[in-house]
């Protein structure tokens, strides 16, 4: 037996796991109930299950990939541990000041979010850093030690340092580190120069608290499932997904938790892009619908889109991350009346546990779950390929008391507008994360995934102007099969602001050539050969006066003069495709370099089918809800594991299989290419 992976995708509902058996290529996929209080135990379950479908041994499996939601959903539920902040005098308040950003321009009565660290927990030092990198005011070790009860009697689990210009010397904020250290043991410390070297004091220092605070978190988390892991997979080496797209060790996750906001998505943005290259489809949408929210991510010519401006419940977190587009509409979204009988759907969500009325766990709360059952676009007797049942009279219920009676409607005209706002509600977002970056929805496949993604895609697609949407072989565990598949990854980033004539291959190569170093160092630790090791240059950009970058990609090797010129102009062009202008003749600031470190994972090929170029049969026929028709209409099924490539069928139309329900509207037309994928071209 060769080589076995794993990727286990930890979710609001459910925890899906992939087993790639490398020699051949076989992939083994299935899903288990996530646990809310207990997502370890949740993922021995998965793997085990895995392990038991796969037929294959545990001591065989040498890698587990694994992505979670656990400093996500802390951070948006309000729970991430104590946490103290050690800042530069006379910058205790720049953590609540932020930015003049308005959400929300219209609203009056707005508020804005409350920081990581509450101002009396936050405290200064005097020292001063010059903007040039010299220091001005050396750190009083008296002054420090002063904090070490302070801080051990606020109840802090750990501490975050902030220092002015740290980015360009962080030699004063190495040295409180390591007194902090020292004088606080058994609280977490993390230093602002350690998570991000870069411009811009409220970003960088939201990000070191964020990062602090998750420390805590990430650490008990690691500590409880590694040796649970490691008992049941012996000689697995245990990555974690980071939101750049790339896996880490456990120690650099427990460092560097910050870096997991988006660990879930990360997975299904990376299967989306390998699965666009083998289907040669270069601009792909990727909608990731699960059980609590839906993720969007884009793939431009080939490559992920990446941001270092992201963040998570309007904090802003400054390191290296995939662009996905997350909102708070999933299957299990909560639909609700407010007081003037207003129709919503979510952000609330039933989750897993008690889920969805139909779940039959003590929900009572109707939701897209249940419109979907209501309307016929699912099965009671085949939820998860049959393994788990549910209760269409308890989701009929559920609608009629709390939104059918109260809106005077019928049962179906109710769970048809549960889907109509949930949809309204994906579409904003597919706009924002398309047509509003410049990018034509016509020339976009969109790829719907997760185990709601392929019942909401065709209509979508309608709505935003998609012509065609593709469904993986295996949508309701597509994130987990991106994480078997995944990358190692590093990324260093180092501001050093040149104007001008300044941008020249005398002033760039030593900044790329330390930064290289340090990318060569990252992947010697974790063992990459040198055949294995894959650097990407980039930088940040901006007309003089901006207050915004512009990331473009820069040559690998010595830099002259051209390259520069090169690199400025790729700005130009790119700016005026974001932003629609750009001003050839205006001076161009480089603001900073960054390189990412990947250490290359082998990647089975994708297994291509002989085409038969037939049509298909259904098992059966039922009365399915379309607003097409505003009624129930006579709708063919289909059992997606009998479809052969070359399989052909117009819609109306439903495929069912184990992980996922295809929905197909009226009108539009179905077939399996020859990689297994369901094609569905939306028509006029």
């Amino acid at each position: 037996m060769g080589a076995i992976r794993l990727g286990i995708d930890i979710g609001g509902t459910f925890t899906d796991i992939t087993v790639l058996e490398e020699d051949s290529g076989r992939v083994t996929v299935t899903k288990v109930p996530s646990r809310r209080s207990d997502p370890g135990g949740a993922l021995i379950n998965a793997v085990e299950r895995g392990l038991e479908l796969a037929a294959v041994n545990a001591e065989d499996v040498t890698m587990l990939v694994h992505g979670t939601t656990i400093v996500t959903n802390a951070v948006l539920e309000k729970k991430l541990p104590q946490t103290s902040l050690v800042t530069t005098d006379g910058f205790r308040d720049v953590l609540e000041i932020g930015r003049h950003f308005r959400p929300d321009m219209y609203d009056l009565m707005q508020d804005k979010p409350e920081p990581v660290v509450p101002r009396e927990r936050r405290y200064s030092v005097s020292e001063r850093m010059s903007a040039e990198g010299n220091v001005l005011t050396e750190p009083d070790q008296a002054e420090v030690s002063n904090l070490f009860d302070v801080i051990r009697d606020s109840g802090s689990q750990a501490v975050a340092i902030c220092f002015l210009n740290s980015f360009v010397n962080p030699a004063n904020e190495a040295l409180v580190r390591d007194w902090l250290r020292q004088g606080v043991q058994g609280i977490h410390v993390a230093a602002s120069y350690e998570v991000c070297r870069e411009i811009r004091e409220f970003e960088r220092m939201s990000t070191v608290a964020l990062n602090a605070a998750a420390m805590p978190l990430v650490t008990q988390y690691l500590e409880d499932i590694t040796p649970k892991i490691k008992a049941v997979l012996p000689n697995a080496n245990i990555l974690l997904m980071q939101s750049n797209g790339g896996s880490l060790t456990i120690a650099a996750a427990q460092n560097y938790p910050v870096r997991m906001i988006t660990s879930g998505p990360a997975g299904g943005a990376l299967a989306v892009q390998r699965l666009g290259s083998a289907t040669e489809q270069p601009n792909l949408l990727g909608v990731d619908m699960g059980g609590t929210s839906t993720d969007i991510s884009l793939i431009h010519k080939g490559e992920l889109r990446m941001t270092t401006e992201g963040g998570i419940d309007e904090l802003p977190v400054k390191v290296p991350m995939i662009e996905i587009n997350t909102i708070g509409a999933g299957a299990g979204s909560i639909a609700w009346l407010d007081d003037w009988n207003g129709l919503h759907v979510g952000p609330q969500s039933a989750g897993a546990d008690p889920g969805p009325a139909a779940y039959k766990r003590g929900g009572t709360e109707p939701t897209v779950t249940d419109a979907n059952l209501v309307l016929g676009r699912m099965h009671p007797d085949r939820f998860v390929g049959g393994d788990m049942s549910v209760d269409l009279d308890a989701a009929r219920e559920a609608i009629r008391s709390k939104i059918a009676e109260p809106l005077k409607m019928t049962v179906e005209e109710a769970a048809a507008g549960i889907i109509r706002i949930a949809n309204a509600n994906m579409e904003r977002a597919l706009r924002v994360s398309s047509a509003e970056k410049g990018f034509d929805p016509r020339d976009i496949t969109l790829l719907a995934f997760g185990g709601a993604g392929p019942m909401h895609a065709a209509a979508l697609a309608t709505a935003v102007g998609i012509p065609e949407v593709l469904v993986p072989e295996r949508p309701g565990v597509f994130s987990a099969v991106g994480l078997v598949m995944s990358d190692i990854r590093h990324d260093f980033g180092q501001t050093r602001v040149l104007r001008g004539e300044e941008i020249a291959g005398e002033n760039l190569n030593p900044l790329f050539g330390e930064l290289d170093r340090e990318a060569h160092e990252a992947l010697e630790r974790d063992g990459v050969p040198e055949d294995q090791r894959d650097l990407q240059r980039s930088a940040d950009l901006r007309y003089v006066g901006q207050a915004y970058e512009v990331n473009v990609t820069v040559p690998n090797g010595a830099l002259d003069d051209k390259s520069a010129e090169q690199i400025i102009q790729n700005f130009h062009d790119l700016h005026q495709q974001l932003y629609a202008h750009h001003h050839p003749d205006k001076p161009v600031e480089f603001v900073s370099g960054r390189v990412a470190a990947i250490g290359l994972m082998s990647a089975p090929e994708l297994q291509r089918r002989t085409t038969n170029g037939s049509g298909a049969d259904p098992k059966e026929s039922r009365q399915v809800y379309f607003d097409e028709s505003s009624d129930y209409v006579d709708t063919a099924v289909y059992d997606r594991e009998t479809l052969s490539a070359g399989s052909r069928f117009d819609g109306p139309a439903i495929v069912e299989q184990t992980d996922s329900t295809t929905v197909i509207h009226p009108g539009q037309r179905a077939r399996i290419d020859e990689l297994g994928n369901l094609m569905i071209a939306i028509g006029e």
